[in-house]
């Protein structure tokens, strides 16, 4: 299996979204009740991947639309690649509050997870993170037991309390910080 490099994108790589597989057949879905991770049944076993043609909110125009202005602004684009193919994309605002980072986008496409992709994004978010003397990262995860298991593993925890904006932006999802110390 060639080896994984992550590399910083800029704003005219942000149409590589269309080449994510977000599929994913789901076992384990959570929600939040008093403050603690709860179980709750799965909306949807098997996620299709985003809409490559529509507008709606699972398109890939709608996930370009809100990851533009970020990069735009300033925030790290960042792309895991094995060989020539693109594994995962993830962006990450360190700058985002004083002290507080923000992973507003992390995705690995189906052929590549399990593969270190996610731990290599993840791991270059937090330099980056750091570098900018950041001490934590918000995160606000797809409630899927993949994704809330990946990122209890990194030592993240629930935020409490959430951030207003960024639970306004995705409210249905995990809301986490990781003290990045």
């Amino acid at each position: 299996m060639p080896s994984l490099s992550v590399r910083r994108l800029d704003s005219t790589d942000v149409g590589l979204i269309a080449q994510i597989d977000r599929s994913e057949h789901i076992e384990v879905e959570y929600t939040v009740v008093d403050g603690r991770l709860a179980e709750r049944p799965v909306s949807y076993p098997d996620v299709p991947n985003w809409d490559p043609v529509g507008t709606g909110s699972f398109s890939v125009a709608a996930h370009i639309a809100f990851c533009e202005p970020l990069v735009a602004d300033g925030a790290d684009f960042l792309g895991a690649f094995r060989g020539g193919d693109l594994a995962g994309l993830a962006i990450v605002d360190p700058d985002f509050e004083p002290s507080l980072a923000w992973l507003a986008f992390l995705h690995v496409s189906r052929p590549h997870r399990r593969t270190g992709a996610a731990t290599a994004l993840w791991a270059e978010a937090v330099a980056i993170a750091t570098a900018a003397n950041a001490s934590r990262m918000y995160v606000s995860a797809t409630p899927t037991g993949s994704a809330v298991g990946f990122y209890l593993s990194r030592g993240c925890r629930l935020a409490d309390p959430v951030h207003p904006e960024l639970y306004e932006l995705e409210p249905d999802d995990i809301h986490l910080i990781c003290d990045l110390a």
